[in-house]
């Protein structure tokens, strides 16, 4: 899980990506892990969720 999560910031670094662009990125098998990951993250203040555009950043 945790290689997951460094996969997740290592994908947002290069630019803001929608779920399934960082499932893909990430190599994580299922995009609802993805989500509550992100979601989890973005509880932490990892990552921030861009309403306007859908796509997650790093925050």
């Amino acid at each position: 899980m945790l290689n997951d999560r460094e996969n997740i910031l290592n994908a947002l670094r290069e630019k803001p990506l929608k779920v399934s662009e960082v499932t893909r990125r990430a190599n994580i098998v299922n995009e609802e892990t993805c989500q509550s990951l992100l979601l989890k993250m973005r509880d932490e203040g990892l990552v921030k969720f861009d309403i306007h555009k859908g796509r997650w950043v790093i925050g």
